[in-house]
This record gives C-alpha cells, structure tokens and sequence, in this order.
C-alpha cells in the first residue's frame, strides 16, 4: 500500500484511539438508534481527524516561519553582498550586506538601475558583463569600481549568475513584456564581494616593484637581481646594454640559461651555489669568462643574499663591475 493510503488510515486508526475513552455505548439500543450512533462516531472521528490535520498543518506553518527567518538572517547579514536584477537591470531583491556597500537604504534600492552605482569609467565593462550573463548560462565573473551617493568608491568582484524563474499561467499573461523561456522569466542574481583592500595591496606591490626598479637602473654598474631557483626577477639598464641582451629573453629564465648559456660559467655557479649559500655579503669575487658578443671580460662580483623568515633564500643580489681594463 502506497503513502497516499497509508497516511488517511494512520490518521483515522489515530483519531479513533482518541475517542475511544469518550465512546458512547448503547444498552438495549432502539431501532434506528445503532444507525445513528455509528453516524455520531462518525462525526466524531471526522471532527478529531480535522483538529489533528489543523494542529498538523499549524506545525507546519510555524516551522515554514522560523525557515524562513533563519533564511532570511543568512541572507541580509552574510558577509557577501546579494542581489537580483530583472532582464533591465532593475534591484528587485537585495540583502542588507549589498545596501551597505551601495550607502543606500534597502527600501531606496528597490527598483533602481544597477549601473547607475558603477563608476563611468568602468560602465562599458558592466554592460558587456551583463550581456554576457544574459547569453550563457554558466557563472560569469566581473571586477568594477563603484561609487556611491556620497561619491566615495570602492572595488567589487562580481559573481553573477541567469536564473529562470517558474511563472504560473496567470503570472506569465502579466510577464508577456518580458523575456520568456520554457515556461519562466530571466532574472540575474549576483553576489558582490568587496576587493577593495586586495586591489590596494596589489597596486601597492607593484608602486612597490616600480619604484624598486628605478633604484636599479640608476646604479650605473650591472645590476641582477635573482630569485632562490636563480631566476631572473629583475635586471638594471646598464645589464641590457653592457651584456646587449633584452628584457624578453632574460627575465624569468635562470642566469646560466642567459644568452645562449653564456653565463653558465663555473666561478659563477661556485660563488652561487657553493660559496653564497653560507655567506650574506660577498664582495670582490673575481670571474673572467669570454662573451660571444663582448668578447673576453674580467669582472668582480659582489652578491648578497636576503633570506626570509624561514632562512630560506627569497633574493640574490648580483652586482657585476667590469674591470677589464685595468689589466
């Protein structure tokens, strides 16, 4: 026997139980008088059958309501902001968490224009984006700057997603102006993260790097600047010019893959790989080797090694003074 019925019978053996202490019993019953006490118990049974399914349906409604509360605290105060928007780009739905960022009341938002809170200069994007979650349906990923009413700003990535909601016949009659399909409605929900704190340390890192090289290509000898694999990280303009290599063919490779291994000369892998390991500064370390563009140079190198916390290696500094000519 099925659960539908299953549940009808469970349910009347239950209501019978409970009438049971209050039954009535006939003596010497009349005439008529069994028909209508079978009628009455009956009655009876229907009645305790529909308080039980009230208090049921009672139960539900009240456990429906704490669902939905605790829903509803997950979304306004997550640490991420959410929305949705129609197909126009309109807030219909938005958590406490999102209004924040937008320094907009909830209530005001509703009904808004989106874009109307990205900066000018990153609207395109936004319009391509959103375009973009329009035609597919996979996950669509965006970062832009907003500014709010108060005309402070700040940067966001966006995690955005079409959705088609289920519409029933009377709610798509009213829907007809929008963007069908398959039975529903395009909505778009997105979930706005603030980045604001990661885009100032990157920018700051790479201020960090750019001003860190202009010191390099002031220093008029060659200067190299190697990571603990031997890397090149970075490398002076007097390097480019005196050892005539190019950025493109020297940074990132190791120092003996340089110029056709040209720098794979063995006084330089001893003072890198034997010498240095154990000292922070050396100073005065004298290489010669034969270059195939340059030819034959004499040169003192002075390495210093900057460790991290760990005693592992983070960079190498290589100063190269070419002194060649005093014999």
């Amino acid at each position: 026997m099925d659960d539908k019925t299953d549940k009808p019978d469970s349910l009347r053996t239950e209501a019978e139980v409970r009438i049971a202490k209050e039954q009535l019993v006939l003596v010497n019953p009349q005439p008529g008088e069994e028909l209508l006490h079978k009628l009455l118990h009956e009655l009876q049974v229907h009645q305790v059958e529909l308080k039980m399914q009230n208090e049921a349906l009672r139960q539900a409604q009240i456990a429906m309501e704490e669902s939905r509360d605790r829903y509803a605290d997950l979304y306004d105060f997550a640490p991420i902001g959410y929305l949705t928007l129609s197909r126009e780009g309109m807030i219909s739905e938005i958590n406490l968490t999102a209004a924040d960022m937008l320094g907009v009341f909830r209530n005001k938002l509703l009904t808004r224009r989106f874009s109307q809170f990205v900066t000018e200069t990153d609207r395109d994007r936004w319009y391509l984006h959103f375009a973009g979650v329009l035609k597919h349906a996979q996950r669509q990923h965006c970062e832009l700057v907003f500014q709010r009413e108060d005309g402070s700003r700040f940067h966001a990535q966006l995690d955005s997603l079409k959705v088609v909601n289920a519409l029933s016949s009377d709610e798509l009659e009213k829907a007809s102006s929008l963007h069908t399909e398959n039975g529903g409605a395009f909505s778009i929900r997105i979930a706005l993260t603030d980045i604001t704190e990661r885009t100032q340390a990157e920018a700051a890192v790479i201020a960090a790097r750019e001003y860190a090289q202009s010191i390099v290509d002031t220093v008029r000898e060659p200067l190299i600047v190697l990571d603990g694999t031997l890397k090149v990280v970075s490398a002076s303009r007097s390097f480019y010019q005196n050892f005539r290599v190019t950025p493109e063919d020297t940074l990132g490779r190791q120092i003996y893959e340089l110029g056709k291994r040209q720098w794979d000369i063995p006084k330089l892998r001893e003072l890198l790989e034997t010498i240095l390991p154990h000292n922070q500064v050396l100073e005065g370390f004298e290489v010669e080797h034969d270059f195939p563009d340059i030819g034959k140079r004499k040169m003192l190198l002075n390495a210093r090694r900057i460790a991290g916390k760990e005693g592992t290696t983070q960079l190498i500094l290589l100063a190269i003074e070419d002194v060649t000519e005093r014999g």
